[in-house]
């Protein structure tokens, strides 16, 4: 149970991080049975535990933090006077199917099975009107991923049909990735008794032999007692839960988001790696999302709805799922 070790892995050792102060911890299910479909990328999950401030933090054993900061000081933002910085380990699991699930062959004319199980590490830079991050992870693709025992499980928790082509997943492969991320408000105002909008640009990019790809993007929200975290970050994709702001809200409150941009694509292992299937990624994919989500002391939820544009040459079906995440600091 590779996925289960590494859950208990990344709980024991968060003690040691956070020292005497509170972090918050992240969780997301991403699945396309929320879209109405059931198939492509099927089901997927995250778990984030952000570190206190390395600023504010003055009782920790490791302060990892904030050695981190110093360390990677030379980059861009970086220890910037004024910037706040934390860490945010997460632990992701994605789920790619075909149609046909019940095929027990390969097909060759739909998607491969593939499971990806990867954990990162992430250093983030922010104040009141930006947030830069920076981070390395590394993973599997194949049967250690532990794909199958989740897709079987989730497919039995909601009734669905039984996969069961999952002899024929692609790998064992080992994966690397280094990513960065930018995000900065473009405006707020108020526009009514205690009701916001802000709207915001993110820029963000993955180098990995998974997928390596850039992302430029705008999200627009509104809502009252809006968090600080510039971005809904929890509106994408495997979502990038997580990321600081979404738990300092001035009060309770709800909100609501749209969110729209476009993605390139130079690498893709499912492109390099399926063989004999018929997949062949296309370079440019455009992506929107569009969510609903609830606040209040030290804790948030939300739903959102996301979509691409075709991800293929040979498929013009987009790429629809929905996401159910919450966070929530002790």
């Amino acid at each position: 149970m590779p996925l289960l070790r590494l859950v208990v892995l990344l709980l024991a050792l968060i003690p040691g991080f956070a020292g005497a102060s509170s972090g918050a911890f992240s969780i997301s299910w991403d699945n396309d049975l929320l879209t109405g479909s059931d198939k492509g990328y099927t089901n997927g999950g995250r778990l984030s535990y952000l570190s206190p401030s390395a600023e504010e933090e003055s009782e920790c054993e490791v302060c990892l933090a904030r050695n981190v900061r110093d360390t990677l000081d030379w980059l861009p933002v970086i220890g910037q006077l004024g910037n706040n910085h934390a860490l945010t380990f997460s632990l992701s699991q994605l789920v790619v199917t075909p149609e046909n699930i019940e095929a027990t062959g390969p097909i060759y004319n739909d998607l491969p099975y593939i499971g990806y199980l990867a954990g990162s590490m992430t250093l983030w830079s922010w104040n009141s009107e930006s947030l830069t991050g920076y981070g390395i992870g590394v993973g599997v693709v194949g049967p250690d991923s532990g794909a199958e025992a989740t897709q079987k499980w989730a497919h039995k928790l909601t009734g669905s049909t039984n996969p069961q082509g999952w002899d024929n997943q692609l790998g064992t492969d080992v994966i690397g990735e280094l990513h960065a991320f930018h995000a900065r408000r473009l405006f707020r105002d108020q526009i009514g008794s205690g009701v916001h909008q802000e709207m915001a640009w993110v820029a963000g990019g993955s180098l990995s032999n998974f997928i390596s790809s850039g992302e430029l993007g705008v999200t627009w929200r509104i809502g009252t007692n809006l968090p600080a975290n510039i971005i809904p970050d929890y509106a994408g994709a495997s979502s990038t839960i997580g990321l600081p702001g979404s738990l300092n809200a001035p009060g309770p409150g709800w909100s609501a988001f749209i969110g729209l941009g476009v993605e390139a694509i130079p690498y893709s292992y499912l492109e390099e790696q399926s063989g004999p299937y018929d997949y062949d990624q296309r370079p440019l994919v455009g992506l929107g999302g569009i969510g609903v989500g609830w606040h209040s002391s030290g804790i948030h939820v939300s739903i959102t709805l996301r979509a691409t544009t075709s991800q293929t040459e040979t498929n013009k079906d987009a790429l629809s799922f929905g996401t159910v995440s919450a966070a929530y600091r002790f």
